[in-house]
């Protein structure tokens, strides 16, 4: 895979990673497989680092030379737990496998992408020196559970 770089300035916008059919919407007709995956080969459309299946939207239209878009329109929040089971896909895909809103989801922010890689940098080092799979598994349970601890201790304080 060529790593080309942008013909065109980037505008600013913020990044998105999106699966392979939010590229149809920019084309009269719906990309054959084959073409999508040529074009990824040659580097008009960008593959998302430590994130299968998903690709760069903004850099790959600048690449396509195709208008960037500011927003997607059916952009969704996703709460830290959200966040931390992507988190955990990305140390391990085998062990901790997508979260099952990445499925329905069509497009997920470049911004959530980091903060989840912002976990999994803190948590890597932990899960690698498990030598079990139920250990790395209770291990995730743990963060989970802590994580849901502070959100209830957060909001119990705050009705004090």
């Amino acid at each position: 895979m060529s790593n080309q770089s942008s013909k065109a300035p980037a505008t600013g916008f913020p990044e998105f990673a999106v699966r392979c059919d939010a590229f149809n919407r920019f084309f009269d007709k719906p990309l054959p497989s084959s073409t999508f995956h040529d074009l990824v080969n040659k580097g008009k459309i960008v593959p998302m680092k430590s994130l299968r299946g998903f690709y760069r939207l903004n850099d790959s239209l600048r690449r396509l030379g195709l208008r960037e878009v500011p927003a997607l329109p059916e952009s969704k929040k996703h709460s830290i737990e959200d966040i931390l089971r992507l988190a955990f896909t990305l140390i391990d895909p085998d062990i901790f496998p997508a979260p099952a809103w990445m499925f329905v989801d069509e497009a997920v922010d470049a911004q959530i992408v980091d903060h989840a890689r912002l976990h999994a940098e803190k948590h890597q080092e932990n899960v690698d020196q498990l030598e079990s799979i139920q250990e790395k598994l209770a291990y995730f349970a743990g963060v989970l559970d802590s994580q849901a601890m502070m959100e209830a201790g957060v909001s119990g304080l705050a009705g004090s």
